[in-house]
């Protein structure tokens, strides 16, 4: 993508976009067999009067993440099953950016993302400590079950993460985090019903790592 594409919309290949939406309808019905669950990450410093000028890097950051949190982490069989991460809302005033996926995904990706110095140990391949892992895999349990799978991290600290997607995240991080929620309820179609049933993973892992 051009600076021009990304700040004023000049030289889009528009018949390339639409025909890649049109492409994807195994995607949209790969999203309707789906139990989604919600994921919403709050950043710091809101500036309500001002345009998203970061959308486009944070949202293409965010689902390169997703993607090769999966890629990293999961049989192919259960790669070729998962879907991809879905954009609900953004909420400008509060900084607040809300997507849909498969739960056992966005615990991995949630929680690398939750904590400042997992995300740098886990992208840098360099937890040696798996005590950490087994006390955070425990207060993950108590709220989301067996979708927090300990295998799913272990796979994907081995794993080589690529050098571009790696600065990314890192740049992305000093947007500031505030707070990682996932909802312990699917969504089917009540979004009330779904954030009434957040838990700040932040939060919670907060005292592991402290």
């Amino acid at each position: 993508m051009s600076v021009d594409e990304y700040w004023i919309g000049k030289g889009i290949d528009l018949r390339r976009v639409w025909d890649d939406y049109e492409q994807g309808a195994g995607y949209i019905y790969k999203y309707s067999t789906m139990s989604p669950h919600l994921i919403q990450f709050t950043f710091s410093n809101p500036e309500a009067k001002s345009p998203l000028f970061n959308y486009e890097a944070v949202l293409k950051t965010m689902k390169a993440y997703f993607h090769e949190s999966k890629y990293l982490s999961l049989s192919q069989n259960d790669y070729n099953n998962a879907g991809p991460l879905f954009l609900y809302e953004i909420n400008r005033g509060s900084a607040i950016w809300s997507f849909l996926g498969g739960v056992r995904q966005l615990i991995l990706f949630g929680t690398t993302l939750a904590d400042e110095q997992l995300k740098n140990l886990l992208l840098d391949n360099q937890l040696k400590d798996l005590s950490i892992l087994d006390k955070k895999i425990e207060i993950l349990k108590k709220y989301f079950g067996d979708s927090a799978e300990m295998k799913d991290f272990r796979q994907f600290m081995s794993a080589k993460k690529p050098e571009d997607l790696r600065k990314a995240v890192n740049r992305m991080m000093l947007e500031g985090i505030e707070k990682v929620e996932i909802s312990t309820v699917p969504f089917k179609g009540n979004i009330q019903e779904v954030k009434a049933s957040l838990v700040d993973i932040k939060k919670e892992l907060g005292s592991i790592f402290s």
